[in-house]
């Protein structure tokens, strides 16, 4: 987790940052809470081509080194098919998006959970409250898994980010008063 340095002058840069990095989150969640259909569909694009993009560059890389091995090929393919389902079925690629997106919610619970035990500051309290956050909407998520995940995918990023942004938030004026 994190290690406060000796040096105390840095921290002064890091609160400056993490809370420009706040502000930054803050305005992706607004657009997710007011636009949850648009950032549910973005988001869809944008995975879809991260999976085009994987399965492309490791076919390539198998193509290079000449590998042999089946397993490497099939994923390879395998993502290539999942790229292009996820845009040509809007279901598929919600289903997709949003057990990966379930799988992240639990995550970053765990995650936040962890940090929130390390610091010893008031701040680790707001980190507490983004693990719950993100645990209840892991837990919505799978739970709504096909019925209306367009709208619930936009409006949980939006939340999510705002939650983890009051916790950068309240982390860096915790920093920048030492």
């Amino acid at each position: 987790m994190w290690n406060i340095p000796e040096d105390k002058s840095r921290l002064g840069v890091y609160a400056k940052n993490a809370q420009k990095a706040a502000l930054f989150q803050v305005g992706i969640g607004m657009i997710g809470i007011l636009y949850p259909i648009l950032t549910g569909k973005l988001t869809l694009v944008f995975l879809s081509l991260l999976f085009l993009a994987s399965g492309l560059a490791l076919g390539y890389f198998t193509y290079i080194t000449q590998s042999k091995d089946t397993m490497v090929i099939r994923k390879s393919i395998l993502l290539l098919i999942l790229a292009f389902m996820m845009n040509l079925s809007s279901f598929i690629g919600i289903l997709t998006l949003g057990a990966l997106l379930g799988i992240y919610f639990f995550g970053e619970a765990i995650i936040n959970t962890q940090l929130s035990k390390h610091l010893k500051h008031d701040a680790s309290k707001y980190w507490l409250l983004a693990a719950f956050v993100a645990l209840l909407l892991g837990i919505f998520v799978l739970v709504f898994l096909p019925h209306h995940l367009i709208f619930l995918l936009g409006a949980f990023i939006g939340i999510t980010y705002l939650f983890n942004a009051l916790a950068l938030y309240k982390t860096s004026k915790v920093l920048e008063a030492m």
